[in-house]
């Protein structure tokens, strides 16, 4: 935005202002405001030139002063067609010449007007020793002088520096034979040439101010009007963009939900109990896809408002990468492409950083290569680079190699940017968010690292990014496997849980999840109703979701911690079990006095754990004064 700052004028808009402002005219300008100026400054004194060859006519026709002194006349006349020569030349070069730089372009106009106000200030005043005061020559070299000097305001506006070199040179020698012949005559004169030329110069610098004033008021109305311009198509892209990614959007959610409510249809009316069980198989996997989409979304959303965290916990490096090759096989083998996944032997197991957010960068950097691979392989390699050891900390290098259709030079730039695939053709032909890249950036920038591709259309593509961990010893606390978590559910003694839950579709999923297992399930409608059951009932853990009817989860607790204090009754567990999973939600809860913390959807393994990590305080019967440190599963 045009802006003016401590006597600095800046126009940051403008794309022909040189960044760096010349001084010139007692402010700091932009260059390109001053390159204008001395186009119309070299205009303006060529307009004047023409009246030197009319005063040659003149002085020759109606003086004698040619044949009196032609000397000085053909020496007067051949410094001023010099000088105009000059001026030409700079107009017709102009463009080669200020090439060369503003200072050697005003070093070449101020040598010009030295020529020309130079010789005729001699003139002036040899007319005046070789005439006197009350000739006809004299009186018609006065009236010429007076003309082009009073001009000068008008034709040095852009420049008072030159009028004033101009003045002293063509006033000034006069000035001072006046003084110097003395008298009455003499110095009458010297006053009023004093005079007059104060007031051009008055004059003058009036006009100078205007005249700049008014340029940069030009200026920063062009400059305006084309930040309008730019700001429109700006908006015009984003609102084009904004279209494509909503369209996107709707195809991407609807294809997954097409699948849903088409499987839930077939599976309801199937005639075998297998054809059923392969009908919903497929209408989980398109539940799944769905969740994926909507997952990028909110981690997108996070990171526009800057609030994508991450954690650091224990973790196994290599259980990571068996993790992530399990979800990927699948759809490798599907495609008949060959898929290793392994870290060298050099990379220490067990590390502290994010492990889930990991595994969110290599799911979707190798689920990307096997997506855009049609033959070949994928190759998922993690290796410790030298030097990688910083003080406690390493950095690992993870490449994501495969044989796929490559990308251009031209498009690997934008491909890290949200909404960004490589070609219009890839969201119609592979499908996608266009936002699994940029999440990946932003994800692997706050895990200390960088990430970047090097590609050859037709022969693959190799993803590579870095990611800062600390190095831990011993058994890594993070993730538990899905078949420890599944023995986890059996190993549970039956509960007697209370599901403060309004849907009546989560009813019966987490019923049905819970019921199987041996616990036995109250289910309380409203955030009321949860309330008054907890009051009537001794229950192991509460189930809490937060939005519902005529009393919120997170009032209904505060309620439920009140009511503890002033009865002395033992702390029951209670665990948010919820839709809110944007940034801030989870410890939101467990401020309001929520223990646990488990986002809908989830799978039945993760309700199992978030349970077996409140299962001893649930089974011990204490009585608990202070709320325990919060927990949720990974």
């Amino acid at each position: 935005m045009p802006m003016k700052m401590q006597g600095e004028y800046r126009l940051s808009t403008h794309p022909n202002i040189a960044e760096k402002p010349v001084h010139r005219e007692d402010q700091t300008l932009p260059a390109e405001l001053l390159r204008k100026a001395d186009m119309d400054q070299l205009a303006r004194v060529m307009r004047g030139a023409f009246v030197f060859p009319i005063f040659l006519a003149i002085l020759t026709f109606t003086t004698s002063y040619k044949a009196d002194h032609p000397v000085y006349f053909w020496i007067f006349a051949a410094i001023i067609t010099v000088a105009i020569s000059g001026r030409v030349a700079l107009m017709v070069w102009y463009t080669r010449i200020y090439s060369a730089g503003p200072a050697f372009f005003n070093g070449a106009l101020i040598g010009l007007i030295f020529l020309s106000s130079g010789i005729c200030g001699l003139l002036y005043s040899n007319t005046l020793w070789f005439y006197g005061f009350e000739s006809w020559t004299f009186a018609i070299v006065l009236i010429w002088v007076a003309g082009i000097s009073s001009g000068s305001t008008i034709a040095f506006t852009p420049k008072f520096w030159l009028l004033q070199i101009h003045l002293l040179l063509l006033l000034g020698p006069v000035w001072g034979l006046a003084v110097f012949l003395g008298g009455k005559a003499g110095y009458s004169f010297a006053a009023s040439m004093l005079a007059y030329t104060a007031f051009l110069l008055v004059q003058g610098r009036t006009q100078n101010r205007g005249y700049w004033k008014g340029l940069k008021d030009a200026a920063l109305e062009q400059a305006r009007t084309r930040e309008l311009e730019l700001a429109k198509i700006s908006a015009e892209a984003a609102s084009v963009a904004k279209g494509k990614f909503l369209a996107n959007m709707s195809h991407e959610i609807r294809t997954p939900m097409h699948g849903i409510l088409g499987m839930a249809q077939l599976a309801m009316t199937a005639e075998t109990p297998q054809e059923s069980r392969d009908y919903v198989k497929t209408l989980s996997g398109s539940a799944e896809g769905l969740l994926h989409v909507l997952n990028d979304i909110l981690d997108f959303s996070k990171i526009e408002a800057g609030k994508l965290t991450v954690e650091e916990t224990r973790f196994s490096i290599r259980q990571i990468i068996e993790e992530t090759k399990k979800i990927i096989v699948p759809q490798a083998g599907a495609k008949g492409l060959v898929l290793s996944c392994h870290a060298n032997s050099d990379v220490p197991d067990f590390l502290v950083g994010d492990p889930a957010r990991l595994r969110q960068v290599l799911v979707n950097l190798v689920g990307n290569a096997v997506k855009f691979t049609g033959s070949g392989s994928v190759r998922l390699e993690v290796s410790l680079p030298a030097s990688a050891r910083l003080e406690d900390r390493i950095q690992l290098l993870f490449r994501v190699s495969d044989t796929g259709i490559g990308i251009s030079p031209d498009q690997q730039k934008p491909i890290f940017e949200a909404f960004a695939q490589a070609y219009a053709g890839v969201s119609r032909k592979f499908g996608g968010t266009g936002l699994g890249l940029a999440i990946c950036s932003q994800l692997v920038q706050l895990m200390g690292g960088q990430i970047w591709v090097e590609s050859t259309p037709g022969v693959g593509s190799v993803f590579q990014f870095t990611c800062v961990f600390g190095v831990a010893s011993g058994v890594a606390s993070g993730p538990v496997p899905v078949a420890a978590r599944a023995a986890m559910a059996e190993a549970l003694a039956p509960m007697n849980i209370l599901l403060a839950e309004d849907n009546p579709v989560n009813q019966m999923i987490a019923s049905r999840l819970l019921s199987k297992c041996g616990h036995q399930v109250t289910v309380a409608t409203t955030g009321l109703a949860a309330v008054e059951a907890w009051q009537s009932h001794e229950f192991d853990v509460v189930l809490m979701d937060n939005q519902m009817p005529e009393l919120g989860g997170v009032e209904a607790v505060r309620r439920i911690r009140t009511l503890e204090t002033a009865s002395g009754r033992r702390r029951t567990v209670i665990i948010a079990l919820t839709a809110s999973a944007m940034s801030g939600d989870r410890q939101r809860f467990l401020d309001a006095g929520m223990d646990g913390y488990l986002a809908k959807p989830f799978r039945p393994e993760d309700l199992y754990e978030v349970l077996q990590i409140f299962h001893a305080t649930t089974r011990s019967q204490q009585h608990i004064t202070d709320q325990p440190a919060p927990l949720s599963p990974a």
